[in-house]
């Protein structure tokens, strides 16, 4: 990085970070939360209410679109619950459309370059240090004008492309963390051409470029975030450095609690 950049090495560096996500990361280190697939705001408050450290809403695979998903933020930010927004594409309308709507972050899919990686970037920051147009519609998340804080940008990396180019994507200034997306990058590499999920989690070439993607945050001192599927999983994937984890669904949370309870009343019987 440039010593005249104007963002810090360290994703964390603001004196006093108010953007909600860099709050919670500061304070804990590493935090989980779940994609949320509900559409009723009341669901999304119980769930808000909850120990979990922040919601993400997914606009890519999800129910959701930035129509339709902005009452959904403002119940989760209604109980202090910080929200990160995977946009469909890394279209910089569409990131500009999410943080106006109140996201405190945006999760970009299938970047493959460091050309597309900053084009995202530039669609989370106001002139001069980015394209974002003004016209937020929610309280932004952040000081906005503050280069360390202000909305938070993840790119996932989970394509080959994407995963050649990561040092360059990992060295852009104002790139807060790089997003492991394990399915995608499975299968663009080669790792699962069987539909076998479970396998693929364990493939070497996936543990391959994993590292990789661990070894270009760590020394660009980017975030480690990713999609986990089992608490496994996410124990592996702290050990190499992931810091958010994004581990399963609000409906796999309900299902998991559901068992619970029947094994309770099975008990009781």
């Amino acid at each position: 990085m440039s010593n005249d950049s104007p963002y810090s090495s360290s994703p964390t560096a603001a004196d006093a970070p108010t953007n909600p996500v860099r709050q919670v990361i500061a304070a804990q280190g590493t935090i989980i939360g779940p994609w949320v697939l509900t559409k009723d705001p009341g669901t999304v408050a119980v769930l808000a209410a909850t120990a979990v450290d922040f919601l993400v809403f997914d606009c890519q695979h999800g129910p959701h679109d930035l129509a339709t998903v902005g009452p959904l933020l403002r119940a989760a930010a209604a109980q202090g619950k910080p929200t990160l927004l995977r946009v469909p594409s890394a279209d910089s309308w569409i990131i500009m459309r999410a943080l106006d709507l109140g996201a405190a972050g945006v999760i970009v899919p299938m970047v493959s370059s460091a050309a597309e990686a900053e084009s995202a970037r530039a669609a989370t920051r106001y002139p001069p240090l980015g394209e974002r147009s003004y016209g937020p519609l929610q309280p932004a998340p952040g000081d906005v004008f503050d280069p360390q804080d202000g909305p938070m940008i993840f790119v996932m990396i989970e394509n080959a492309s994407g995963l050649d180019a990561v040092r360059e994507i990992a060295a852009i200034d104002g790139i807060d963390g790089l997003f492991i997306g394990p399915v995608d990058l499975a299968l663009g590499i080669g790792a699962m051409d069987d539909g076998d999920l479970r396998g693929a989690l364990a493939s070497p070439l996936l543990a391959e470029a994993t590292a990789a993607i661990a070894a270009a945050a760590s020394a660009s001192g980017k975030l480690l975030a990713g999609a986990v599927f089992s608490p496994d999983h996410a124990r592996g994937m702290a050990g190499a450095g992931m810091r958010l984890h994004v581990l399963g669904t609000d409906a796999g949370w309900l299902t998991t609690a559901a068992a619970e309870l029947v094994r309770l009343g099975d008990e009781l019987r």
